[in-house]
């Protein structure tokens, strides 16, 4: 049985990662572990993000509880560490056949942070790396959230008939 694992912190939300998990173990009957990875004491956490991770927890275990009612098998676990320290033990720990890994909007605004974090990982694991984008980039996200609002959704043709005439 394939093992599936998603990574959760405060840099890594994952949302579309545990979404794609979930269709793909609903489809293949594979297990999905999402791990949420707190930073160490000693990393400064003020009380914002700590009211933030609590929040990232509550919206985690609802969307355990969604997968669950579908039928998915589905764990959580919660961790104390660095975040790709964490990812790559429980990795070997669980013999995980895939990592689902979501590259963040702040990955792709600094491509170099991003790629660090994913090739920390990769070198030090054997299983299969499956990268997911965010749907939106923020650019993005504010006009066309206000043009689904009104019924328009956006298509490459739109832009070209306003051109033609």
């Amino acid at each position: 049985m394939e093992q599936i694992l998603v990574g959760m912190d405060i840099r890594h939300g994952a949302w579309e990662a545990l979404a794609r998990a979930c269709a793909l173990a609903e489809r293949i009957e594979a297990h999905v572990h999402v791990l949420l990875v707190h930073p160490p004491p000693d990393a400064g956490i003020g009380g914002a993000e700590t009211v933030w991770e609590a929040e990232l927890r509550k919206r985690v275990e609802q969307c355990i509880q969604t997968a669950k009612a579908d039928g998915i098998a589905i764990d959580y676990f919660i961790t104390e560490g660095s975040y790709e320290e964490e990812i790559i033990r429980f990795v070997r720990h669980y013999r995980i056949t895939l990592l689902v890994y979501e590259i963040t909007n702040r990955d792709l605004r600094s491509a170099q942070q991003g790629q660090w974090s994913l090739q920390a990982i990769r070198h030090r694991i054997a299983c299969k790396v499956e990268i997911v984008a965010p749907r939106r980039t923020p650019q993005n996200t504010r006009q066309n959230t206000r043009k689904e609002r009104h019924g328009f959704i956006p298509s490459p043709l739109s832009a070209h008939r306003g051109q033609q005439r």
